[in-house]
Order: C-alpha cells, then structure tokens, then sequence
C-alpha cells in the first residue's frame, strides 16, 4: 500500500492558512510601504519619514494533520470505475485526506463486512442496504449521524422525507441514501402493441392485474409465450401484498408478522394465473431464475410482464430494441391499499471510525457534490437529492429518465418499511422453495402456506 508515502507527501504540501487551502504554500510577505513623492528632499521639504520596518510575518498556519479513510462498497468493474472517480476527486479537493478502497461483488462484500465488524476493524464509510441495516445498527456497529445532519455537515435539506426516513432505525440516522430504487412491474410496449392489447393503467389494482393478463395471454398464439411471469416467489411482492393487508412480513421486533391465511391468499393468485397459463409453468420458470439479465423472459420476449426494480429499466432497455420498458406500480388491492416501501444502497460511518467527522464529510460530498453526482448518475437508483436529480435528469439517456420519473412517482405513496432482521436472506430461499414445490404440485397451497409460517417464524425466533 502507499498509505505512508501517501501520507508524508500530503504533509508536505498542504497548508491551510485561516482554515482554507492556501495556494501558494506559505504566507505572503507584507507589503513594502508606498515610496515618498518628489524625489529627493530639500531642505525646505520635510524629509519623508524612514520606511517602516516590514511587518513580521506570521507564524505558518497549522497545517492540517493527515488522515485517512476506509472506504468499502460492492459492484461490478464500471461501479468500481465510478467509486473511484469519486474518492480521487475528494482527494483532490482535501489534500490531507487519503481514502483507502476496498470493494468486492455483492456476496463477498457482505461476508468480509460481518467479519471486520466482528473484529472492530471494519472500514470507515461503508456501502449499506435496507435489507442489512437492522442487523448492523442493533448491534451498535453504525454511528449515530444526526448531530451531523443537525449541523448542516451532512446536507439532507433536498431530500424527500420519505427517503430520509428510509436511512432511520429506531429514529436514529444510520445511514445516507445514495441511490433509492422502487421494485415495479414493467412492459415491452411493442409487445402489448404487436398483440393489440390496450397499455395498463400505472394505477391498477389486482383485480386489473388479472384482466390484462387474461387479454394478453387470449391474444397470444405462440406455444411458449406468456402474459407474465410468475411472481410467487418474488419476496417484496410478498411485503407489498402484506402491507395492503395491514401487515409487515417482517414486524418491527424482527419476527414474523403473517399468518398461513395470508400466504394461502398470496400462493393461490399466482395458482390461478398458473392454472389459466397467463404465466410460465413451474419448469420453465425454474429453468428461467438464475440467467442473466439478457437471457431472461422478458428480453427474450417470452413474456409481456415483468418484475423488477425501476433502476434496471435502462439495463433492461439495452437488450429491447423493439418497443419501449415502461414502468408500473405495484397492483393495490381492490379497496385501492398501498403497499409500496422504499429500496436502495446507502452509506453508513462505522462504529469504530476513528474518524467520524470525515467520513461524514466524504458522505456529504458523495451525495450533495454537483461534480460528484454526474459522475453517479443513477448507478443504484435515482439520487437521493430532488436537486441532484433534477442537476442530471438533462443527461440522461430517454430510458434512464424514466427510470427517475418511475421512481420519483412512487415516492410520494412509497412508505418505510419495518428493516429486515438478520435471517430475512434465509426466509427469501425459503419462499423460493416453498413457491416451487406448489408450482411442481409437490405440495399444496394449505400445506405449502402452512410449512412456510411455521419455518419462517423458527429461522426469525432463533
């Protein structure tokens, strides 16, 4: 590592007079007084005054100490060319500061992050996600970041309420949204258009769902070809579906919040869809959920309706030429209940920072620096700023500006959701394999929704 030469470099050349970066390195001489008019003197002139001594110069500001930062996130090789952008250019502008990254895929991030944080020694500022902040901040592993955002170091004045609630455990802030996302359903116009099938409302109901499923897959001749995907195993969906029935699947203690009637509700829509073939059978669907983006269903055409989070619609637009994504909400339910909560990737001050105060700083410029956001753009979703957003909305590609009208439209029903507890990553494998033994008919509805309270409430009660 250069840590060290990093180090003795930046205190070499840094010098801040007055509290800001001097330019030049050193304090300016004071100026020489002005020279007396007239030239020489004469007896009848008064002799002009000797020259005062100059000024001494005063001490050399303190320079500032320097300090380093780690600074962790997953994602792919062209997120680790943004990420490092970004840290080159805080550098730039705070000479003293040396940020150390460290970043991996999305899996070997978490597993290294438990162990550090197991170890005290996890990085400073962190990439976090909704769905594993509950487990870190009970755990008193993230700082506390409200006196920061109470004193203006970390600006939060353009962001939606609703999204800065999303950062909050138990009232505390914990953490700074970078990127906010909703998970929606979205269509292929030039499907819906090839089969003469008016587009959905994006305000529809589940009952509305159903109907256009029903036109589509009547007007669909292909062997192969459905109206939708099946969503039975699609974990926010079943958090959507129980918010609009007044519950959490996950409470606020962390427990399990539905019973065996609300999984018999949600397993026997996708049965009945299944059973009409407006969806794929439980083969083809198996054989369909782990490919790649590109290989999918819907890119492959094979379906007119797809879930998926509305930051992926220009992913997903790449690999579409023929016909447009566009995005819809989440069904209500028939009374019109919302369901909908907020998704995304944050950054978070880690407990054993030992230095808090500028990892808030480095936080505050990823997220509010106007150089910074067009760098970003909506790597993780739109930005959490309606000012950042509105800065980059101008050039963005037609596909990515919907993706922000998708989003910023959900936001204002979009609530909080209660935060995952630590075995949520077990209950989402189980819903998956509870939905293929009902698919395969290897269990039924009563059974499978029963085999799934009781197992998901053992993995939470541990």
């Amino acid at each position: 590592m250069k840590k060290m030469k990093a180090v003795f470099s930046v205190l070499a050349s840094v010098i801040f007079v007055s509290g800001l970066t001097a330019c030049g390195g050193g304090s300016a001489p004071a100026p020489a007084a002005p020279a007396a008019s007239g030239g020489t003197g004469s007896a009848s002139t008064p002799a002009a005054p000797a020259s005062p001594a100059p000024a001494p110069a005063p001490a050399e500001a303190k320079k500032q100490d320097p300090v380093s930062i780690r600074f962790a996130w997953w994602g792919d090789g062209k997120r680790h060319e943004k990420y490092n952008a970004i840290a080159d250019l805080y550098e730039k502008q705070h000479p003293n500061v040396k940020i150390v990254r460290e970043f991996g895929s999305f899996n070997d991030y978490w597993d290294k992050l438990a162990t550090q944080t197991a170890g005290n020694n996890a990085p400073d500022v962190i990439g976090m996600h909704a769905t594993y902040v509950a487990d870190y901040a009970r755990r008193n592993t993230l700082i506390d970041l409200g006196p920061y955002v109470t004193s203006g170091a970390i600006n939060l004045k353009d962001f939606p309420p609703a999204v800065q609630e999303a950062g909050k455990v138990n009232g505390k802030t914990v953490m700074v949204a970078q990127g906010v996302t909703m998970t929606g359903w979205n269509y292929n116009s030039a499907m819906f258009d090839k089969l003469g099938v008016k587009y959905p409302d994006y305000n529809w109901t589940w009952d509305d769902f159903k109907a256009k499923a029903a036109e589509l897959q009547k007007a669909i001749k292909d062997n192969g070809v459905w109206a939708s995907v099946d969503g039975s195993n699609d974990i926010t969906g079943v958090q959507v579906f129980a918010r609009q029935r007044g519950k959490d699947l996950f409470n606020a203690e962390g427990k399990l919040g539905v019973n065996k009637d609300d999984m018999v509700a949600w397993f026997s829509l996708w049965d009945q869809l299944r059973k009409a073939k407006m969806i794929p059978d439980a083969a083809t669907t198996e054989q369909y959920i782990n490919v790649s983006l590109d290989q999918g269903l819907f890119v492959k055409g094979k379906v007119a309706l797809a879930v998926f989070p509305f930051n992926q619609i220009p992913l997903y637009q790449n690999y579409i030429k023929d016909g447009e994504v566009r995005a819809l909400r989440r069904p209500l339910d028939p009374q019109g209940k919302e369901g909908e909560f907020i998704e995304g990737a944050y950054l978070a001050v880690t407990s054993s920072s030992k230095n808090p105060k500028e990892a808030a700083d480095f936080i505050n410029f990823f997220v509010n620096n106007e150089e910074v956001v067009k760098i970003f753009k909506l790597e993780q979703g739109a930005l959490g700023s309606s000012k950042a957003n509105d800065l980059i909305k101008p050039l963005l590609s037609p596909p990515e500006q919907k993706t922000i009208d998708a989003i910023q439209t959900s936001l204002k029903t979009a609530g909080q959701l209660p935060l995952p507890p630590a075995g949520q990553g077990a209950v989402r494998t189980l819903l998956v394999e509870t939905a293929q033994s009902i698919a395969f008919g290897q269990s039924t509805i009563e059974k499978g929704a029963q085999d799934f309270v009781d197992k998901a409430a053992a993995i939470l009660n541990k």
